[in-house]
């Protein structure tokens, strides 16, 4: 009998990230490098008729903050005559925007890097694809709820408490209860261009929970049974409607009228009330996307609309509009540079999961030298339109040699005052150095 061949590969990296300031939060570190190493292995190999695909990938830091453990592919997968069959574990990208989606509802995400990662974590799934002159049409029966990370008290780039993740309540059931979703996608030649044209529907739990304040922890007085009881309480309130949807940006506005300092000190000391934090409760929700990207030449226009409906509430809209241009044949290795310009708007209440790109526009920037090391710049900042409020992030990264890979990252929040939710990780600002090797 013929062996089986297995395709192996994988990743291996190393780096420290350098904060230029102490945490505002209780829990979190001082001003300082925090090393990390993290890998990624992947696997394919035949399986009778069909393929099976494997990929894990792990990330441990000094501090633990942003250590997860992420399976993020196991299926089986095989072609039929004229449909194919996934099987397993994994996770999908419907999003077309270069700077934040708001289709990609069925995975849910590393939130402890919520600004500079948010990769997706895998989810069991059972997907059917059938291609048709129509367009493709594919549905998913989702088999088992898998949380976010969330955030802890260590981690950087989160709200003023951390959150239980082993305290989660659920609206409906206890998340193992069964979700589907549907997508049709079709392409098709306009004027000359492609038009890519998507539509999705997704009912069940959300992958992104609200958080609610309540009791994390059991701590002196505060026994495990009244933690349970308080939290009981908050949720019960908070399914029975309170509070009452408002603009979340009034209470930014309130804050932003205090000395900044005062606002500083309370939320520290906020932080390190004992036995408090997140606890996070996920909606049952029903979510229908669309998206179109249209590509001539070396322009790009491409959009994304998404509305969402939480169980027993009003839904809400959230979109992302814009697109690109190239520039190809730059200097003499023929680099290319793409300029990036989205928009960004939602108009969620406070009853429903944040954003922070609620009035924004996003204003990129990628270049490619097209060198032998592929060496390659990227540069984006979001700005707020209502707050003036500015988030910039910077990536960098070129080839030592055919199997290691050096890179630099950087993010560095500007938010005078309380006036905008990016003051909550204004002390957050980093720069990163990772190494990769490949084998």
């Amino acid at each position: 009998m013929a062996e089986t061949a297995v395709d192996v590969s994988g990743q291996i990296d190393f780096g420290a990230r350098f904060y230029f300031d102490d945490g505002l939060y209780a829990g979190q570190d001082a001003a300082g490098g925090q090393f990390f190493m993290g890998a990624t292995l992947n696997a394919e190999m035949d399986a009778g008729p069909g393929r099976f695909t494997f990929q894990i990938k792990g990330r441990e830091d000094t501090d633990g903050a942003r250590s997860i453990l992420n399976l993020k592919r196991a299926y089986y997968t095989q072609v039929f005559d004229n449909w194919d069959l996934l099987i397993g574990v994994n996770t999908e990208n419907w999003g077309v925007a270069d700077s934040h989606s708001v289709l990609n509802v069925i995975n849910p995400r590393d939130e402890t890097d919520m600004i500079y990662g948010g990769e997706f974590i895998g989810t069991p799934m059972i997907n059917a694809n059938v291609p048709t002159a129509a367009g493709t049409f594919s549905a998913y029966a989702l088999l088992g709820f898998v949380q976010p990370n969330l955030p802890d008290a260590a981690s950087r780039q989160r709200a003023l408490w951390p959150t239980a993740e082993s305290r989660a309540y659920y609206q409906e059931g206890d998340g193992r209860n069964f979700d589907f979703a549907f997508r049709w996608t079709k392409t098709l030649s306009v004027g000359g261009g492609g038009l890519d044209l998507a539509a999705s529907y997704f009912n069940g739990t959300s992958r992104s929970p609200l958080a609610l304040p309540g009791c994390i922890t059991s701590v002196g007085p505060v026994t495990e049974a009244i933690c349970s009881a308080v939290n009981d309480a908050i949720v019960g309130a908070f399914e029975g409607g309170f509070p009452a949807a408002s603009d979340p940006q009034d209470l930014f506005d309130a804050l932003d009228t205090l000395p900044e300092g005062v606002v500083d000190a309370a939320m520290a000391l906020a932080s390190g009330l004992p036995a408090v934090g997140f606890v996070p409760y996920y909606q049952k929700v029903q979510h229908g996307g669309l998206s179109a990207v249209y590509v001539h030449g070396d322009a790009q226009l491409r959009g994304e609309l998404a509305y969402t409906v939480p169980s027993g509430e009003d839904g809400f809209f959230a979109g992302v509009v814009g697109g690109d241009y190239t520039f190809s044949g730059i200097g003499r290795t023929g680099a290319s540079l793409t300029l990036v310009a989205e928009y960004l708007w939602h108009d969620r209440s406070t009853r429903h999961p944040g954003s922070i790109f609620d009035n924004d526009v996003f204003l990129g920037a990628n270049f490619l030298l097209n060198d032998t090391r592929d060496t390659r710049f990227r540069i984006g900042g979001f700005h707020d339109l209502d707050t003036q409020a500015q988030l910039f992030q910077l990536s960098a990264s070129t080839r030592v040699n055919d199997s290691t890979r050096i890179e630099l990252n950087a993010m560095h929040v500007e938010a005078d005052g309380w006036s905008d939710p990016l003051s909550f990780i204004d002390n957050d600002n980093f720069v990163e150095l990772k190494i990769s090797t490949y084998f």
